[in-house]
């Protein structure tokens, strides 16, 4: 079945590292959470494309990882700052996770003065 989670809330930690960095996969984590503040699971952006896995996954406990390469980060966090509402989805049959917004009308514009 597929989990889909209203992502109210979200965290960011953006590693340095220097020349140490190589032994570490990621650049940056977004954990991605309920409005209670409770864990939906996980963004990665991997530093190398080949460390990234075959496929997402879903833990017993429901905690969804989702992987991207380091430059999808500014897409991501532009979603989530910009958009709402935000899902996490995980389709198991597939194997991957996603970061999607709700439908929205084409041409839509911010209202303003």
């Amino acid at each position: 079945m597929t989990v889909i989670e209203n992502i109210k809330k979200y965290n960011i930690s953006y590693y340095g590292g220097g020349n140490n960095s190589k032994n570490y996969s990621y650049r940056a984590i977004i954990g991605l959470r309920r409005a209670d503040n409770s864990s939906i699971g996980a963004a990665y952006f991997h530093r190398d494309p080949s460390t990234l896995p075959d496929t997402d996954a879903i833990s017993s406990s429901g905690y969804i990882y989702v992987h991207y390469n380091e430059a999808d980060l500014p897409q991501i966090v532009d979603m989530l700052r910009n958009e709402d509402p935000v899902y996490v989805r995980y389709v198991p049959g597939w194997n991957m996770a996603s970061i999607n917004t709700s439908q929205e009308p084409v041409g839509e514009e911010e209202l303003g003065s």
